[in-house]
């Protein structure tokens, strides 16, 4: 054979083997491929689980569901009370809010009452509080317990503020300390004094816990330098003339505004 033929014959050996070799390492390569797909990066894992949350929840990108304390307002709501709640009924011009109140109630024959009721009609408390929904219901009683023993006020008072938890449950429960009396009249009343007064609405605030049950005092609005209730803002010496009630109704929706309810 001659020596040129022999050359050629062994370049195409050599290219057939190479051809084989490069096919065999190409099919490797995709096989690997298919069984080893390449690992995305933590960066990139961290942004579809971002991505993926965000689609989930439906929220802006950036922000979080988070629960916070409702605020409370005037609307939707119940007064419970003596002479003193027969006044705002009157003359606050609350009227967004449902008055179950009478001269002479307390927490002894509270349960024992009718009070018309607008739009509901005559109804025990009992009865209301089944009837209707409210968002808070405020409880201002007290002066005409005194006389009984100090003891047995608190007793009706705690098992009053736990009867209407269980008819309302998901309302704010909001207690008025008692508004004093007049000086003149607190030196002269043994049993309806300031003292009395005073003795009592530190042990009512001590009801609140600042969740579901508040405790407002708004003695200092009608009250002289002696921390008596002004002679010349009552004219028998106990209630309010009639243009502070109004006064005290605005108190009333500026501090309810500042109260905020845990769900």
């Amino acid at each position: 054979m001659k020596k040129s033929n022999l050359y050629t014959l062994l370049f195409l050996c050599l290219s057939m083997i190479a051809v084989v070799v490069f096919t065999t390492i190409r099919h490797v390569k995709s096989v690997n491929a298919d069984e080893n797909p390449p690992v995305p990066s933590a960066k990139n894992s961290v942004e579809n689980a971002i991505e993926s949350i965000k689609i989930t929840e439906n929220l802006p990108d950036g922000k979080t569901e988070t629960s916070e304390p409702k605020k409370l307002t005037i609307d939707e709501v119940l007064f419970i009370g003596d002479s003193r709640t027969v006044g705002l009924m009157e003359y606050a011009r609350l009227e967004k809010a449902d008055f179950f109140c009478t001269v002479g109630m307390s927490v002894f024959n509270i349960h024992k009452n009718s009070v018309s009721i607008p739009g509901t009609g005559k109804v025990t408390l009992t009865e209301l509080l089944d009837s209707k929904t409210y968002s808070a219901v405020y409880i201002m009683l007290g002066v005409n317990e005194m006389g009984y023993k100090y003891e047995s006020i608190l007793s009706k008072y705690a098992e009053l503020i736990e009867f209407v938890k269980g008819k309302q449950s998901d309302a704010a429960i909001i207690i008025h300390a008692n508004l004093h009396v007049t000086k003149s009249r607190s030196d002269s009343d043994k049993t309806f004094n300031n003292h009395a007064i005073n003795q009592l609405n530190t042990a009512l605030s001590e009801f609140a816990d600042n969740k579901s049950i508040f405790y407002l005092d708004a003695n200092d609005l009608f009250d002289d330098s002696n921390g008596a209730l002004s002679a010349d803002k009552s004219s028998d010496n106990t209630h309010l003339y009639a243009k502070y009630y109004e006064e005290w109704g605005n108190w009333i929706v500026q501090q309810t505004a500042s109260l905020t309810k845990e769900e």
